[in-house]
């Protein structure tokens, strides 16, 4: 009778559990929950049929070991068949089950879960049939009080679930969404006649001036951030004391570790969990905005007065007079250390002690973000802190509630997928939250700034698929996910892999600087192996005599004489990076291009690039970085965004585009061969960040006694031979002919059309058009069945305005790809220059066909249909530009024309405030001038086309390049 009991328990139970199923199929929320709700009820239930199936599955097998020795004697085959099938059916349900409840029921593992309900369906006609045909049969009575008794027990337990579910529950979501100006559903204001930034922040958000927000528009419990299962705080105290910050304790990941054991293991060593106060730079420059601040503004006093009147007022909060910079750090803390901002701990002094302080992004730092604003970064995202965790048990650590918390959901795991995994996790704009900044009056007293943005960067180029005027145009779309978190095996194990594999949470990119710090070299490996694979490439490709000759792609090595001064052109391709290299926070980040000279000895002759003694890389270096300066025309050392007023340069590399360095050599008196090699190397920090951080913040730099030695990594190299002589008449000898153009003696790891593309690319950058032109002309001869060559000297001759010239170039682009998007962008440009509004129409049309996203198109469309009187239409197509960018200066003074000519002049004034607020401030150029008369090197660097010397070897010495 207990066996019938449990079963007729177990089939009660399975039948609810079926009609919470259909229920949520339909939709009925009283019965089948929400998307983001899971009936406590419901799991109790879960949990019963797990524990009563279990059981079950012990008595039966108990039962069948006592009972199979008696019946097999009988010969009874149908007895015999259909017991059998029961114990196969009973044994597969308990299998599946312990797999499901192990494994979770994951798309993955649906057929586990299938295999489950397929023998649950099976097994109970098969035990009836093996009870009739067996000697002991049912008696008639049971035909009638068991089924009344399932359906009875099924109708208790529907009863009962809405009985005990909380009415409240299916409502929390909308009943706890605030509207305040620190929720996801404030109102920022703003209208056709006002303008109001997108990014725009209310003083009086309890994040300000972080464009954070959370649905309830409060300060977050800690358990939404680092969950629970913190480090014991003296075992916390004395990893700090020992290596300066906490690297063994994985604040924030115990619980999700259970499940996720290899996307932890992985997340442990990216930087994106050393992001906050355990990241001893990022530490010293926020302590160092904390204290000084930069003073105050309209803003930051209105917030302060705001909240220090409520804490008088109403005792919430604390006194926030004298925190200008604690309340601007805020502005960082959105991205850093989310742990500590949305509780509410910015604003005030912190303990780097704490768990929070040393949790960098932990898990829910990201997957607990429901909503994006929009795509103006500066973290603006939204965390969901409306309810509940969904799940029985989940503060729990440890013991067998732990247990019934997995269980559940593993057994139900849908809720949590939906909650943990928003579609837009799989989106370029969910990384542009962080990793596109703008910085405005409330940081730095001034006037808005662009900041680091690889988002636009990205999107904005082939990569993306969305630029028409691109060098290259990739076979397919990127986005940011598929090179920095590509698919990973799955060592340790992880629910969530599919065929083995989950996508990497190690985010790899460039920091080598933190791996370092902990003694991570295995981390320093991947990250130079992802820097070497094929994301840059160094070519050195022309020779420059003093007579004027150029020798380019070289079939001998030429002969150069002692004492002759030669131009090596050095071309740097950003073949792979999906984004400007190097990206992030150029000020700070330092790649530079090392070009050595050496005999056949291999002994050093000359070098540019050199890292000196003190670790400070040779200033008159060709950088690949940027200079900015303050008010005072002091350079930007300490990451002090705060204080930037206007670069002195900035030297990037867009995605499939290239740069020449141009290098001056004068040839050492040897004789024989000499090997040129160029370098392209990188540190994440260059020497004089590197040695702020450590003074300002000797804490977290404990494991060092003196400023660290970062490591610096060669990402791509390649040299050439030069043939060495005494005597000019010997050079003049063996010099190939002028214009001779054939194979290469080096492999520059590309074929020859696309290095000769790749010179006349970055050649035009810097507005070279003669040189870019000859190099493009080789271009077409080399590939003539390609486009490129004559397209580019379209480029080339619309930049230098001979529309004649451009008129031939693109006719012949026609012949040879007829109809290309792409060289419909140029026809466009050449009609627009030429009046022709209507055929520039069409050409822009045409683009955007193929490239919706470009924004360049849409901004030239609106500009050809303004010109052409045919204004309703051209506001359209700025509105639709400044949809994909609304910071687009020239969308938004464009579109201020258009409105003014429909006199719209309200609307047009809120553009022209839109323009002058994203306007770049051309006075700030009087500081950079300062800094450059006082600066010969930083001077050389901001000239667009500059040559570096190659300083001979006399004290300099070679140190650890």
């Amino acid at each position: 009778m207990c066996v019938v009991g449990l079963s007729v328990l177990m089939l009660a139970d399975t039948a609810y559990l079926l009609l919470h199923r259909m229920a949520e199929a339909v939709g009925w929320i009283r019965l089948g929950g929400t998307e983001l709700v899971l009936p406590k009820f419901y799991q109790a239930m879960i949990l019963s049929h797990t524990g009563i199936g279990v059981l079950l599955v012990i008595l039966a097998a108990a039962f069948v070991e006592w009972h199979l020795p008696q019946v097999w004697r009988r010969h009874r085959r149908r007895a015999i068949s259909t017991g059998l099938l029961t114990v196969v059916f009973g044994g597969t349900l308990l299998i599946t089950g312990l797999f499901i409840l192990s494994e979770a029921n994951s798309r993955d593992n649906a057929w586990a879960w299938w295999v489950h309900v397929l023998c649950a369906a099976l097994v109970l006609p098969v035990y009836v049939a093996h009870r009739r045909v067996s000697i002991w049969k049912p008696s008639l009575l049971s035909y009638r009080v068991v089924p009344v008794a399932i359906v009875g027990l099924t109708l208790l337990a529907v009863f009962a679930h809405d009985a005990f579910s909380n009415p409240e529950q299916g409502l929390s979501k909308a009943a706890a969404i605030g509207d305040g100006p620190g929720s996801r559903a404030r109102q920022i204001g703003g209208s056709s006649t006002e303008f109001v930034p997108a990014n725009f922040v209310p003083h009086d958000s309890p994040f300000f001036p972080a464009a954070t927000t959370t649905t309830t528009g409060g300060f977050l419990p800690s358990r939404i951030i680092t969950r629970s299962g913190l480090p014991e705080q003296e075992m916390l105290d004395q990893e700090l004391r020992d290596r300066g910050f906490a690297i063994e304790h994985k604040v924030g990941s115990q619980d999700c570790e259970r499940c996720h054991a290899a996307t932890v293991a992985q997340w442990k060593d990216s930087a994106h969990r050393f992001a906050s106060f355990n990241n001893p730079f990022y530490e010293a420059t926020i302590n160092d905005l904390r204290a000084s601040g930069g003073g105050s503004n309209a803003e930051v006093t209105a917030h302060i007065d705001h909240y220090s009147r409520l804490a008088r007022d109403l005792g919430e909060g604390e006194v926030l007079e004298g925190r200008e910079g604690m309340v601007k750090s805020k502005w960082c803390s959105g991205c850093h250390d989310p742990a500590l901002m949305l509780a509410g701990k910015m604003s005030g002094p912190i303990d780097r002690r704490t768990p929070q302080a040393q949790a960098g992004l932990t898990c829910l730092a990201c997957h607990a973000i429901d909503h994006i604003h929009n795509n103006t970064g500066n973290g603006n995202y939204n965390i969901a802190d409306e309810q509940d965790d969904p799940y029985l048990f989940a503060d729990v650590d440890q013991g067998l509630l732990q247990l019934f918390h997995d269980t559940s959901l593993k057994a139900r795991p849908s809720v949590h997928k939906r909650q943990m995994l928003k579609p837009f996790f799989r989106s370029a704009e969910f990384c542009a939250t962080c990793h596109k900044v703008n910085i405005d009056t409330r940081i730095n007293d001034y006037r808005w700034l662009r900041g680091q943005n690889e988002y636009d960067n990205w999107h904005d180029s082939g990569v993306a698929l969305n630029a028409s005027r691109t060098f290259y145009l990739p076979p397919y779309k990127r986005v940011c996910q598929d090179c920095h978190m590509p698919p990973e095996r799955a060592v340790e194990g992880d629910v969530s892999a599919r065929a083995g594999y989950v996508r990497s949470h190690r985010f790899l990119a460039v920091n080598t600087a933190l791996p370092y710090l902990r003694g991570d070299t295995l981390t320093i490996e991947r990250i130079e192996h992802f820097l070497q694979d094929e994301k840059l490439r160094v070519d050195i490709f022309a020779l420059r005599r003093a007579d004027g000759q150029i020798l380019r792609n070289l079939d001998t090595p030429p002969v150069v004489t002692s004492g002759e001064r030669i131009g090596l052109d050095v071309v740097v391709r950003n073949q792979g990076v999906g984004h400007t290299f190097p990206g992030g926070t150029n000020d700070s980040n330092e790649g530079w291009l090392e070009l050595t000279v050496r005999d056949a000895d291999g002994e050093l002759l000359a070098i540019s690039g050199a890292i000196r003694e003190d670790g400070h890389v040779d200033p008159a270096a060709h950088f690949y970085k940027a200079l900015l300066v303050d008010r005072h025309s002091e350079p930007i050392h300490k990451r002090n965004a705060q204080a930037i007023v206007a670069p002195v340069y900035v030297r990037v590399i867009g995605p499939g585009t290239a740069d020449v360095a141009h290098f001056e050599v004068d040839v050492p008196p040897t004789e024989g061969d000499i090997t040129v090699e160029a370098r392209l190397l990188w540190r994440k920090f260059d020497r004089t960040y590197t040695e702020f951080a450590y003074r300002n913040n000797p804490e977290g730099f404990a494991a060092f006694d003196d400023v660290p030695d970062l490591p610096v990594t060669e990402i791509d190299a390649h040299r050439v031979t030069l043939l060495a002589r005494p005597f000019a008449a010997q050079a003049s000898q063996a010099r190939p002919a002028p214009g001779d153009t054939s194979q290469s003696l080096h492999d520059a790891g590309a074929p020859t059309w696309m290095r000769f593309n790749d010179y006349g690319i970055g050649l035009l950058l810097q507005g070279d058009t003669r040189g870019a032109a000859q190099a493009f002309v080789e271009v077409a001869r080399l590939a003539p069945e390609r486009v490129d060559g004559e397209r580019n000297l379209a480029r080339v001759a619309l930049n230098d305005g001979d529309l004649s010239k451009a008129w031939e170039h693109l006719g012949r682009c026609e012949q040879i790809s007829p109809g290309d998007a792409q060289t419909a962008w140029f026809w466009g440009v050449a009609h627009q220059k030429a009046g022709n509004y209507a055929d520039a129409e069409k050409a822009y049309r045409h683009v955007l066909r193929k490239f919706p996203e470009d924004r360049a198109a849409w901004r030239n469309l609106g500009r050809v249909l303004y010109l052409d009187a045919r204004h309703e239409e051209a506001l359209r197509a700025l509105t639709r530009a400044l949809r994909i960018d609304s910071e687009d200066r020239s969308a938004h003074y464009h579109r201020m024309l258009v409105l003014r000519a429909l006199g719209r002049e309200d609307e047009a004034d809120a553009a022209e405030q839109a323009y002058s607020y994203y306007q770049i401030d051309e006075s700030a150029q009087s500081v950079t001038r300062e800094y450059r008369q006082r600066d010969a090197d930083a001077n050389r660097e901001a000239q667009p086309i500059h040559a570096h010397p190659v300083s001979p070897l006399t004290s300099t010495s070679e140190d650890g390049a």
